[in-house]
This record gives structure tokens, C-alpha cells and sequence, in this order.
């Protein structure tokens, strides 16, 4: 009796998993570029063994730790679709998490009590130790990304202990620093229509293009230097942004002071975007990125033609002997199924409005995919020095071009890339590491001070003379 009990989670497990193995390698242009195809069936086949005895959050879990086995920060349970469900039925907690090793702080709260630095020792009764290996589980990974891993999971640590426990409720056990007393401090989650409010005083939205000159509050306190924060290559307007980088370094060229770059956090986006902060720093002419290797789905066929059709049909017809990005266009529209091609970009030209004073770069663990590709040029061309922490994919290049699909029984949403965009020939990319800073600030989420003399010492030495 109790084997046809099973047969139902059984199936479940053989549909959902069955269809993202499909998926993974129909879609996918190099699943196992980084990693043995043999590791990816070995966790394949020992997840459908225990799925049946797992509940939905674990699940999420368990797919995510799965996709982690491609080392591709594009091939990943969707965050968003899944902790959406989880804050609408049990609301949303204003607290960011830090995980450093086996350890658990509040990197920035808006709850009362909970201030930044406080070290956690449970959360719904998951002890900080379970906390962090959960983080480990539900993040991102490209290539060896340990920090980029920590870094991007802790933005699911809440809704997931929520989902688990199934409760309204965050109970943090806490230490206190003064005393070294255990406390506990109910956190109650918020309604989604309210959560917006409660965020506010932690929020990090701001414009994707935000410059900060020497005569305004600098965010990073620096002095006698033009900070420009790009949080994304995706939100926005492109014009608008367009219009705000070439004004800022407009005015930097003015000011004839030190430029800082500050990329933390951004996830990448588009990758004509980044060429476009590119141009204003280039010294020297080179692809931005290389190459990008494609493979043609039903899924990405119906995408690329949504952009082939109408007027855009006409003009990429019309250009394809001319211009590179009708070319791509063509090219990737005209693909047979189950094809892969590689297509190679132009050099970036050199333009004569381009900065060319000092400028340095700051990036982090979440910065990735097109920040990845600006980074590596940026630190290949020597173009100024790197501060922070390793960013979220290799000098080689990363994935990109992600598709969302479905899992048929359960309803976790994946996302699968489509494409390789290589920042520079390479054959080998089994061994990729992040990208490095040249001077490494760990734990800079409290540790602001290191940042900010690190970097106040470099701009010292280009305004000295001044």
C-alpha cells in the first residue's frame, strides 16, 4: 500500500526535474562548460530519491542547489517569483542579513532593537550555523563565487525561514554586545501593501545613474572626488542614463578631479549599457565583449522574433551589411533550431569626449553578468585600480540571456541562460575565478571605514599635487 502511496510524489519528482534536465540542455549553450556532466546526475538523481519527503520551501532549496552545480549565476530558482508568494501570505520583515563563515548579523534593520552588527543566533528556531548554509544553498554562484554565493543569498534568508516555519512572525535570538545576554525580539511581518513604508529607512533604491560631486553630501564621505553610483544596467530609461553619464563626466572633466566608479550590487543587465559607461573610460580599443556563444530553442526563437518583426524586421534587413547590432539581431533570428553559433563583436571604437583623468572602480560580491564583463576590461586594460570584494564571475566572461520556465508540478519558477558572453578568447573555462580586487575590503557592509581610507588614500595621491 505504501508504494502506491508514493507513486504520486514519485511522479511529481520525475516530472518537475525531467523537464528542467530537458530544459537545461535544450536551452543551454554549454551547461557543463564549468562543471562534469556526471555532478550535475549525481544531484539530479539523489534529489528525486528524498523530493517526496520534502515541503514546498525545500524544494525551492534543493532546485536551486542543483542549479548551482552549472556555476552559472543566470541558471537559478527566481528569487523574486517565489518570495513573492511567501511575503503576500506571511508579510515582509525590513532586515538585511550578512553571513560571514558560520556566522549570522544584521547587515541593516528598520526593526527596533536590531541594530547593525548584532550577532544572530537563530531565527524561528534555525540556529545561525543552519542560517548560513541555507544562504550558501539559495544564492548564486558563477564559477568559484564563495562571496558572491553569501552575498546574493541572504536577500531570500527571510521569506525563506517564514516559509518553512509558516508563520506571520521572525523570532531572532540574539546576543547583546553590552551584556552578552541572549535576548529575543519578535519581529511581525508586514503587510506587502505597507512594506514599502517599512523599508524606507533601509531602502538602497535610488536612480540607476546617480553622480555625487564634491560639493554635495558624498554617501561614502570622500573627499575632493566625483562618485558615480551605477546600481543596475537594466532599470531605467537608456536615454535618460545616457544623458546623466555624459553630463557627470562632463562636469568631472571640469573639476579635473578623481573619478570613483562605484558598481556594487549591480546585477548587470544589458550589456549595451555597460559598453556605453565603457566608452567614457576606455584608454584603448578592444571588444567589449568578444564573442557571444548562442543556441537556438523554441524558446529563444519565439523571443528574438519578437524583437525580428514589424519595423525592426525592416531595419535589420535593411542594415545587416552595416551595423553590428543588426547583425546580431539577423543572425540570432535566422539560427536553426538546436544550433549553436558564435558571434563576434566589433572593437569598441575610441571617442575623443571620453575621461580620461583617474578613475578606480568599487564592486562587491552581488556585483555580476555585465558588471562582471566592465570589471574584467576594466582590471585587464589597467585602466585604474579595483577595491572591494571578488565580483560574481570571471575575466573570461559569464552567461547571460536568461529564460524563465515553470516547473510543471510544483510551480518554482528557473531561470536558464541562453547564451555565453565571452569577455575575451578563451578556450578553458573550467577553472574560472571572479574577478579580484587589487585591494581587498572584506566584510565592507561593516566595515566602512577601511573602505572609505582605502580609497580616500588613492584620491589623496592624484590631488596632492593640487
Amino acid at each position: 500500500m505504501l508504494a502506491w502511496l508514493l507513486l504520486p510524489f514519485q511522479g511529481m519528482a520525475q516530472s518537475d526535474l525531467d523537464s528542467l534536465d530537458v530544459w537545461v540542455r535544450r536551452m543551454h549553450p554549454a551547461p557543463f562548460m564549468r562543471c562534469a556532466p556526471s555532478d550535475w546526475e549525481s544531484k539530479l538523481d539523489a534529489l528525486k530519491l528524498g523530493w517526496q519527503d520534502m515541503t514546498h520551501m525545500e524544494h525551492v532549496r534543493e532546485v536551486n542547489a542543483l542549479l548551482q552545480k552549472l556555476q552559472d549565476s543566470h541558471a537559478a530558482v527566481s528569487a523574486w517569483d517565489w518570495m513573492w508568494g511567501v511575503e503576500r501570505e506571511h508579510g515582509s520583515v525590513p532586515i538585511r542579513w550578512a553571513v560571514e563563515g558560520n556566522g549570522l548579523w544584521v547587515a541593516a534593520s528598520a526593526v527596533d532593537g536590531l541594530s547593525t552588527g548584532t550577532r544572530i543566533l537563530s531565527l524561528n528556531g534555525i540556529e545561525a550555523s543552519e542560517c548560513a548554509a541555507l544562504v550558501r544553498d539559495l544564492g548564486n554562484v558563477e564559477g568559484s563565487s564563495p562571496v558572491g554565493r553569501d552575498r546574493t543569498g541572504v536577500h531570500s534568508l527571510t521569506a525563506w525561514v517564514m516559509g518553512q516555519t509558516q508563520s506571520d512572525t521572525l523570532h531572532v535570538q540574539w546576543l547583546d554586545r553590552a551584556s552578552g545576554a541572549v535576548k529575543v525580539k519578535a519581529a511581525h511581518g508586514v503587510p506587502l501593501r505597507k512594506a514599502g513604508k517599512a523599508w524606507r529607512p533601509i531602502s538602497q533604491r535610488k536612480p540607476a545613474v546617480q553622480w555625487t560631486f564634491p560639493d554635495e553630501d558624498n554617501p561614502l564621505g570622500l573627499k575632493r572626488a566625483s562618485l558615480l553610483a551605477v546600481s543596475s544596467f537594466s532599470q531605467g530609461s537608456f536615454g535618460r542614463d545616457q544623458r546623466r553619464l555624459w553630463k557627470g563626466f562632463q562636469r568631472a572633466k571640469k573639476l579635473g578631479l578623481p573619478v570613483v566608479i562605484d558598481l556594487r550590487g549591480n546585477a548587470g543587465g544589458q550589456s549595451a549599457r555597460m559598453e556605453m559607461l565603457w566608452r567614457h573610460v576606455a584608454m584603448g580599443r578592444r571588444k567589449l565583449p568578444f564573442g557571444l556563444v548562442a543556441k537556438q530553442s523554441p524558446e529563444t526563437r519565439r523571443d528574438i522574433h519578437r524583437h525580428y518583426r514589424r519595423l525592426r524586421k525592416r531595419w535589420v534587413d535593411k542594415h545587416k551589411d552595416t551595423s553590428q547590432d543588426a547583425r546580431y539581431i539577423y543572425d540570432l533570428a535566422n539560427l536553426p533550431l538546436g544550433e549553436l553559433d558564435t558571434l563576434e563583436f566589433g572593437v569598441q571604437p575610441l571617442v575623443d569626449w571620453r575621461f580620461k583623468g583617474p578613475v578606480c572602480l568599487l564592486m562587491d560580491g552581488e556585483s555580476a553578468s555585465a558588471t562582471v564583463s566592465f570589471a574584467g576590461a576594466f582590471k585587464q586594460g589597467r585602466r585604474g585600480p579595483v577595491f572591494g570584494e571578488p565580483c560574481l564571475g570571471g575575466q573570461e566572461g559569464t552567461m547571460g540571456n536568461p529564460m524563465l520556465k515553470m516547473l510543471p508540478e510544483s510551480g518554482i519558477v528557473v531561470s536558464i541562460s541562453t547564451a555565453v558572453y565571452m569577455a575575451e578568447a578563451h578556450g578553458d573555462w573550467t577553472n574560472t575565478s571572479p574577478v579580484r580586487p587589487d585591494v581587498f575590503i572584506p566584510q565592507m557592509w561593516r566595515n566602512e571605514n577601511a573602505l572609505r581610507a582605502n580609497l580616500q588614500t588613492w584620491i589623496d595621491c592624484h590631488t596632492s599635487a593640487e
